[in-house]
Formats: structure tokens, C-alpha cells, sequence
């Protein structure tokens, strides 16, 4: 039996429309539609043409997927990107992909100490306390043990028990991340960012996931959407930017001409934060004027510094690595071969890493017994 939600949902994931699928597989765009909605059956040839083209196996698409692990209303979006429809059934279906193959996987590791699940508790309790979006920022920070650097950041938040991907995101997103319906926390970062622009997408979506975890997004107006929005975004200001340390440095490092914004270079590299984002932390603490916040974001138009800052292609970018290592720990100790996993999942390597954004060439030593990846994190151990 031919599953055409399968194909629907390979097709959305590779960017594509029904005609651009058409032109591929050198079928009609009603051919497309029909085998999608169940219509008409396509031929062996047509279902090899698409298992090549999608590099799955050919029974990939006579399986039936479980109900979705994901709902709307739990996904963290940009309010633009609430209304572009077609753009967040792309998401959904990256997220179901990612979670199904996580489903699998994690039957064959322990991962110890996700300290995720006691942050969301311990922030619901402050929350009712009504503590300060500040101080509950300091407390996360201190609890993940971030550096004053930020650099450990990504991984922190993946030790923590964060599922972090990067993708091609379309619509005006910079990230997104939302819990799935079994309490599985993703963050997916958008390609093409800066190593600063990314520890600010992170901060910003940890925000949600652990201020708005029980928020109805689908049910906010626009005004809360943004009210939300503005939230993370305080949320990520406070936890990259601790107060004491940001005062104390600040005042060593930019000094008395705050407006300048070359004069916050080496601040950006002591924290790895925009020098947009350190100004705005300093104007919130009363650091700078109203009038010199104006002359600073002059200055940042005339230096081209919207577009890049200095140092954004020095800082070094960090790449999720928590699906490698569970990967790592699988298949160097024999728990699977990646035979195994392509089977099973009824597909190819090249579609495993294209779904979490690795390089291929990482399952080389496994097929050919090279020399150890480097960038594998140690953090997860045989199931006993």
C-alpha cells in the first residue's frame, strides 16, 4: 500500500512544489497530487524514481506513521511566520522526521541528567513566586553552568536534554524550537547565522521553552504574540549579559564613549554577543542616553554593521553535535551498524545527515574504519 501523506511530507522537506516534483520525477503535476492524496496508485517505476530521488528505500513509502508528535499550538514561531501557512507545515513535518528518528535511536542509549525537566519545574514555581524575568534568567545560567564567554552555550543546552538542529528556514525566522507531545525540547537554528547571532537564537528559545512551555501560541493575538516575543527576547538579554559582570566589564572595556560602537569590539568577543545586543543591554541599565543610543545606531549604519559586525567571521560557529554522538556511541559499539539504522528507518545516510545537518563523511569510519571524528561530545553511555 502506497503511503502518499509519505511523499507529501519528503517533498516539503526538500523545499519543493508539486511542479518542481513533477519536472524531477518527469510526471504530470496531477500525477503529484493523485499519488499524494491516495487518488491513484503510482507505478513500481514511479516509486523507484522518488526512492532515488529522496535517497530512501523504495518501501519507504508503504509504511504508516504514528499520529503526530507535534501540536501547532506548542511551536514557538515568529508572529510573520504564524501566518505564512505553508511554511510552518514544512517545519512540522522537519520536526516529526527529527523526533521519529530520536524515537528510535534513544531505545538504544541512556542519557543521564536531563536537567531540562527539573529547570521547567523549578521556573514554574519562581514564576508563580513572581520573581524577576531577570533573576530567573541568573538562575538558569547558573544551573546549565554557562561560561561568562558563552562559548560552552550549545552545549550546555544540549547536555541539558535540547534536541538543537540547524536548517535552511524560510519566512522571516531566525529560529524556532517547541516540546513535542512526549516532552521532547527542540531548537532549530537557521543556516547562515554568526556565531553571536546563534548564542542570541538559543538564548531567545530557551526563553520560550521555559517561560511559554503551557502557552497556546495559535491562541494569542497579534499583541501577545508579540508580548511573548518580547519576553524571550528580555529573557535571552538578561541570560547572555549577567548584570554584575556586564556592568563591571563594561565599564573596563567601552568606558565613557558608549556611542561608538567599535568601542564594544572586544566586549562582543569577552561575552560572544551582538554589539548591537551588548548596546541595548547597557541603554536598558541607564549606561547610555536616549541621545546617545540615537548617535550609536547612526553610527551602526554608517560602519555597515547591520549586515556584519567585526568579528562575525572570526568567532568561531559551533554545530550541534548530540545526534552525532548518540550516532557515535551506537555504531562504535556495535549496538547497531548503520545497515541497521537504514533499514529500519527505510532510508539512506545521506538523508540522515541531511535531516540533522551533518557532514556524510561522518559515517566513513564506521563503513571504513578511519582514523576517530573529531567535535563528538561524550556524553552519553551503553543502555544496560
Amino acid at each position: 500500500m502506497f503511503n502518499g501523506s509519505r511523499l507529501e511530507e519528503l517533498r516539503l522537506l526538500n523545499g519543493l512544489t508539486r511542479a518542481d516534483l513533477a519536472r524531477e520525477l518527469e510526471v504530470t503535476e496531477q500525477a503529484i497530487w493523485q499519488f499524494e492524496t491516495g487518488v491513484t496508485l503510482p507505478k513500481m517505476k514511479n516509486k523507484i524514481a522518488m526512492a532515488r530521488f529522496f535517497q530512501v528505500e523504495v518501501d519507504y513509502f508503504d509504511a504508516v506513521d504514528k499520529n503526530g508528535s507535534f501540536s501547532l499550538s506548542r511551536i514557538a514561531f515568529r508572529n510573520a511566520d504564524l501566518e505564512a501557512k505553508k511554511n510552518i507545515h514544512i517545519q512540522m513535518v522537519y520536526l516529526e522526521k527529527m523526533n521519529q528518528m530520536i524515537d528510535y535511536l534513544e531505545n538504544f542509549v541512556s542519557i543521564p541528567n536531563q536537567i531540562i525537566y527539573q529547570l521547567v519545574d523549578s521556573i514554574e514555581q519562581k514564576l508563580q513566586q513572581h520573581e524577576s524575568l531577570e533573576f530567573i534568567a541568573d538562575h538558569v545560567r547558573e544551573v546549565l553552568a554557562v561560561s561568562v564567554d558563552n562559548a560552552n552555550l550549545l552545549y550546555s543546552l544540549e547536555k541539558s536534554g535540547i534536541y538543537i538542529s540547524e536548517r535552511l528556514i524560510n519566512g522571516n525566522a531566525d529560529a524556532y524550537s517547541a516540546w513535542s507531545r512526549n516532552g521532547r525540547p527542540f531548537i532549530v537554528l537557521g543556516l547562515g547565522k554568526s556565531a553571536v547571532r546563534h548564542n542570541f537564537d538559543l538564548a531567545h528559545e530557551l526563553g520560550h521553552l521555559l517561560l511559554h512551555n503551557q502557552v497556546d501560541f495559535e491562541e494569542l493575538s497579534k499583541e501577545e504574540l508579540e508580548e511573548k516575543e518580547k519576553e524571550a527576547n528580555q529573557f535571552a538579554s538578561y541570560f547572555l549579559l549577567p548584570r554584575k559582570q556586564f556592568l563591571m566589564d563594561f565599564v573596563n572595556i567601552v568606558g565613557k564613549r558608549v556611542s561608538n560602537p567599535d568601542q564594544y569590539i572586544l566586549l562582543k568577543k569577552r561575552f560572544g554577543v551582538s554589539i548591537q545586543a551588548l548596546e541595548y543591554r547597557a541603554y536598558k541599565l541607564g549606561l547610555l542616553t536616549p541621545q546617545q543610543n540615537s548617535y550609536f545606531y547612526r553610527q551602526i549604519s554608517k560602519k555597515g554593521y547591520k549586515a556584519v559586525e567585526p568579528l562575525d567571521l572570526e568567532i568561531p560557529l559551533k554545530k550541534p553535535s548530540k545526534i552525532r554522538s548518540i550516532l557515535d556511541v551506537i555504531l562504535s559499539n556495535n549496538l547497531l551498524t548503520l545497515s541497521d539504522i537504514e533499514r529500519n528507518q527505510r532510508v539512506s545516510k545521506n538523508f540522515i545527515s541531511q535531516l540533522f545537518s551533518f557532514d556524510v563523511k561522518f559515517f566513513d569510519k564506521y563503513l571504513l574504519q578511519l582514523d576517530t571524528f573529531d567535535n563528538v561530545i561524550p556524553l552519553f553511555s551503553r543502555k544496560q
